[in-house]
């Protein structure tokens, strides 16, 4: 049965370990933190249409030379 002394001694050494652990790593204050990679405002991205392959009917770029399967119409 557990009694109160033994729950005080679970609770000291729950608490030992938890000031342990927090003394043995203290929190890395020194490190700078990441900015984001500066993007250019003016550029926009490029963005391409998809269109399905006749033969397989995955989906490919309509400027790509062909999803590289054989029977494919897309010229290579």
């Amino acid at each position: 049965m557990i009694t109160l002394p033994k729950l005080l001694l679970i609770v000291l050494l729950i608490a030992a370990v938890w000031v342990a652990f927090r003394w043995l790593n203290p929190p890395a204050r020194s490190v700078p933190r990441r900015r984001p990679a500066a993007s250019p405002r003016g550029a926009p991205q490029a963005v391409e249409d998809l269109t399905a392959c006749r033969v397989c009917g995955a989906y490919v770029a309509a400027t790509a030379r062909g999803c590289g399967k054989p029977g494919c119409p897309q010229p290579l």
